[in-house]
């Protein structure tokens, strides 16, 4: 169910409930056997603003959900204030109908693991292409905040 506090001055759902925020127009046709398209590449680094050292930072990308169109990294550790190294470089493709899901997982340091819901997606455009997106978690309000070139992004982070 909608949370009606995270619609956006347009009456729309705040991303992290499957709603794009700013539709591409591009993106109009897909291929049967796979994205029809330009490929795009863009570096990902998680930005810890958790309140403590996070240890098994886990970062996935996939586009259109597709576990054949998939990239992951897993950091050990990452200290407060301070961003993953090195980033985790994401291919998607622009052109075509699809977006980018993200998946997150972390151990906060009195061990509980946190995570995202699985079909979270922040979709990437052309303008993103071989720039840097940022991946803030905050412990205070228990969200992932995506920040691109293009879009921003943010999902609920709740103990697994």
């Amino acid at each position: 169910m909608c949370n009606h506090t995270r619609l956006g001055a347009d009456g729309r759902p705040l991303s992290g409930f499957d709603t794009r925020l700013d539709p591409d127009t591009t993106r109009a046709t897909v291929k049967v056997d796979g994205p029809l398209s330009t490929q795009q590449t863009a570096n990902c680094v998680v930005v810890n603003q958790w309140g403590a050292t996070l240890t098994n930072v886990t970062l996935r990308h996939r586009y259109s959900n597709n576990p054949n169109y998939q990239q992951q990294t897993t950091w050990g550790s990452i200290a407060q204030n301070a961003t993953s190294s090195p980033p985790l470089q994401v291919i998607y493709w622009t052109g075509a109908v699809g977006h980018d899901y993200w998946w997150i997982q972390f151990e906060d340091d009195a061990g509980k693991i946190w995570t995202c819901k699985q079909n979270f997606y922040c979709t990437l455009s052309t303008a993103d292409a071989n720039t840097t997106v940022y991946f803030f978690v905050n412990g205070a309000s228990e969200e992932m905040r995506v920040q691109a070139t293009s879009t921003s992004c943010d999902v609920s982070l709740y103990e697994s």
